[in-house]
């Protein structure tokens, strides 16, 4: 990855756009990256951390998106050339400084990347954060490939230090993790200086409550915004293909761009048809829009997400060309709102507006094949994963008690836990109250939502007086350090009547094991103190604290039995390294997990734990081991109540 993206200019490579957005960044002469893990954006620190730094600049893991947004923004106001790159979500968490910071603009060159997820392959949700660039009324540029994705991080550090404003660009899966052809440009050697100046061009520039106070900044935000418009209608990103007497015209924007470009060919509409590509969307370039426009009674826009271009354009063109025809995701809709958008998609939506038959080519044919060698399956986390000893300990706790119990989960790979079995048919139901059996790992989390949120709403569960069972809530280390302190002071302060379960395998894993402050090391493999959990636990007013290894079942359910007796909130700390590490680490020799078939009857109890290295003929109804992917972890061995799972050298 990193020997890749050092390639001299000039040279032509196959990048990820998650790395030709890192390249773009020492085109520009970065100084500074700071990021949280979130996927689909993480590949783009982790390229940055990898590559040896030419001249030198700073990278790290943030404990959080707000705190990275932060990291970034203070190195700007100084002058220095930084980024910050999250998923759409992590914008969330950095929305307040995200939302203040243009009021005062950065000195510096500052540029966010925010990687959508439609479709949320990644995601809770296909939140579209182009309204957020919006809102805070900043220059926001969206890339329709690989190449662009580079050369618009590139050029968006000198936007940013023209206008004197942060720059958003925002990427999507398909560009991020999808690969294209990059050409490589020079690397930027000079460096910006760094200086610091308070009232530099305004009063009080960096603190938006200083005289004349935020209404002026706010005025000042405005009169940059033309300039920045000017900007747009130059832009080589915005490309504009008229044809003559055309009727129709297609405004597209971001991948949609390149899926549009295939679809007029497939179809063969490019001579009837305008164009306009706006890779440089906000603020929308109104000069390009009205040489595309006179003469057109239909436009067709497409782009992926929310209709953001498509209310834009509307808006402008109300005044302007109110007999336009629009055809979108809102008002006149081609494409669904939702999920994502593809060269099929685009393909029949400029079909139905045009009444253009669309010609079957080796494409249908070739999709119609791969439904039927597709086969579904559920997610599964790895063997050994101390996850799945904490949720059988869990289990076999909350079945103590009587009652409807409610397990609120959060963001990791732990979340897996409410992912449910695919075989499994669910029928959903009124009733206002209902108990379900528990048959797996993945069937123990009753809700999740976002990072930090499940301790929350056990809270409300219990301050409302829910009696029916008991509540528990269940994060990682990292999204601990990450959301979770004042949450765990709220529930001290408030007195809480909860169990809190902080599963802590030393790594944030479900987006690539990227250390943290539990892990001990830096970014760059520095050693550092482990973050004290624990201790930090403690010092937030939680009395009743316990340390429980994932690995030993009948030791950790009887503390978490413990805890859900004891009042007022408890935690439990459940550690046990994340397997995948541990077995880079620790050549792993020859499996020593066996199942001794005459002692096995076949109960199926060992599947329970759902260790996806424990397998079982349907036929001979015996159990087995996998010793490919057994880590050697003891749980189901501890599982098995007929004494068949074995830890003595190899067995068949």
């Amino acid at each position: 990855m990193s020997s890749v993206i050092l390639q001299p200019a000039g040279e032509r490579v196959l990048l990820m756009g998650n790395e030709a957005i890192a390249r773009g960044a020492l085109e520009a002469g970065l100084q500074l990256m700071a990021a949280y893990p979130g996927t689909p954006a993480s590949e783009i620190c982790e390229t940055l951390i990898a590559a040896p730094r030419p001249g030198g600049y700073h990278v790290e893991w943030s404990t959080n998106e707000k705190v990275a947004f932060e990291v970034a923004a203070g190195a700007s106001l100084v002058g220095a050339r930084a980024m910050t790159a999250m998923k759409n979500a992590g914008l969330n968490v950095a929305m307040d400084t995200f939302m203040t910071l243009p009021y005062g603009g950065v000195k510096g060159g500052l540029v966010v990347v925010v990687a959508d997820d439609p479709n949320a392959h990644y995601s809770s949700s296909e939140q579209d954060t182009r309204l957020a660039a919006v809102s805070a009324e900043i220059p926001c540029l969206e890339p329709a490939d690989q190449q662009e994705a580079k050369d618009m991080t590139r050029e968006a550090f000198g936007i940013s230090e023209i206008l004197e404003l942060p720059v958003f660009i925002r990427s999507v899966s398909r560009i991020s993790h999808a690969s294209g052809d990059v050409e490589l440009g020079p690397v930027r050697e000079e460096k910006n200086s760094l200086s610091f100046n308070k009232h530099y061009k305004l009063p009080y520039r960096w603190n938006v409550y200083g005289a004349p106070g935020p209404l002026s900044k706010h005025r000042w935000l405005h009169q940059v915004l033309p300039k920045a418009r000017e900007l747009a209608e130059r832009s080589p990103f915005n490309r504009l293909e008229l044809v003559p007497d055309a009727r129709v015209a297609v405004l597209a924007a971001g991948v949609g761009a390149s899926y549009t470009r295939e679809s007029l060919d497939r179809l063969g509409i490019k001579e009837r048809v305008s164009f306009l590509q706006l890779g440089f969307f906000h603020p929308l370039p109104y000069g390009l829009l009205d040489k595309l426009l006179p003469g057109v009674d239909t436009l067709i826009i497409v782009e992926e997400g929310d209709p953001v271009i498509e209310n834009l354009v509307r808006s402008f063109a109300q005044e302007r060309f109110n007999s336009l025809r629009i055809y979108g995701k809102s008002h006149r809709s081609v494409f669904p709102p939702y999920g994502e958008i593809n060269t099929e998609l685009v393909t029949r939506a400029l079909s139905q507006v045009l009444k253009q038959e669309i010609i079957s080519d080796e494409r249908d044919e070739a999709r119609e094949r791969l439904k039927e060698l597709v086969t579904p399956r559920s997610s599964a986390l790895c063997a050994g994963c101390s996850h799945l000893g904490s949720y059988w300990a869990l289990g076999e706790a909350l079945r103590k008690f009587p009652g409807n119990h409610i397990v609120n989960g959060d963001i990791g790979c732990y979340e897996q836990g409410g992912y449910g079995l695919f075989a499994s048919s669910i029928e959903p139901n009124e009733a206002a109250g209902k108990k379900y059996p528990v048959g797996s790992p993945y069937e123990i989390l009753d809700t999740i939502h976002v990072m930090g949120s499940g301790l929350g709403l056990a809270q409300g569960q219990v301050q409302v007086g829910y009696q029916e069972g008991k509540v528990v809530a269940v994060a990682g280390d990292s999204t601990f350090i990450h959301a979770l302190l004042p949450s765990v002071t709220n529930a001290v302060y408030n007195q809480a009547d909860l169990t809190f379960l902080i599963l802590d395998n030393r790594w944030t894993a479900m987006t690539g094991h990227q250390p943290n402050p539990a892990t001990g090391t830096t970014a760059l493999g520095e050693k550092r103190e482990n973050f004290d959990i624990a201790g930090v636990v403690r010092a937030l007013g939680v009395k009743n604290v316990s340390i429980a290894n994932a690995y030993q079942l009948a030791e950790a359910s009887r503390l978490m039995e413990k805890a859900l007796k004891d009042e007022g909130p408890s935690v439990v700390i459940l550690q046990g390294e994340c397997q995948l590490q541990v077995m880079r680490r620790e050549k792993k020799g020859d499996c020593n997990t066996w199942v001794e078939e005459a002692l096995c009857d076949g109960c199926r109890r060992c599947l329970r734990l759902g260790c996806p290295a424990v397998i079982f003929d349907g036929e001979r109804k015996k159990a087995a081991i996998n010793g490919e992917s057994c880590t050697d972890c003891t749980l189901c061995e501890q599982v098995c109540r007929q004494g068949a799972v074995k830890m003595r050298g190899n067995g068949t």
